[in-house]
């Protein structure tokens, strides 16, 4: 156990090392301004008190908006993208329909001109196949 002027003197040496190092923070702006300068014989210019006061408060400001500038920019593109995918998927899925369609229209083009030359046959009872062929040059 720690006895109570050991205790007693650690305490007054954290205070008094705590209490001598760190200066109270200036109130209003014109103790910030009677502080700055306390060792020259000119007083500080009001611009540079402006700047070194506002300076810090103006970049955050400003970052900050870059960065929610960004943020939703990247969202708006992002959306942009995902609609002009959508409109592309819509316009494949409609022109693959189109497709399908036009290739059962040919099919049954091909059925009906398949059956129309078998009646042309079978109604060409009498005739021998050589007078079906195309009279031309030769053999061939």
């Amino acid at each position: 156990m720690i006895s109570r002027t050991a205790a007693g003197s650690a305490i007054r040496t954290l205070t008094r090392t705590t209490t001598q190092n760190t200066k109270p923070l200036p109130r209003t702006y014109l103790q910030a301004q009677a502080q700055l300068r306390q060792y020259s014989s000119n007083p500080p210019s009001a611009t540079g008190v402006f700047y070194k006061t506002f300076t810090r408060p103006v970049a955050k400001c400003l970052l900050t908006a870059l960065f929610v500038y960004q943020v939703v920019y990247w969202g708006w593109s992002k959306l942009e993208v995902d609609e002009i995918k959508e409109e592309r998927q819509a316009e494949i899925t409609k022109l693959e329909a189109q497709v399908r369609a036009l290739q059962v229209k040919k099919e049954k083009e091909a059925e009906a001109a398949a059956a129309a030359a078998a009646t042309a046959i079978a109604s060409n009872t009498g005739a021998s196949p050589d007078s079906q062929k195309k009279k031309g040059w030769g053999w061939w």
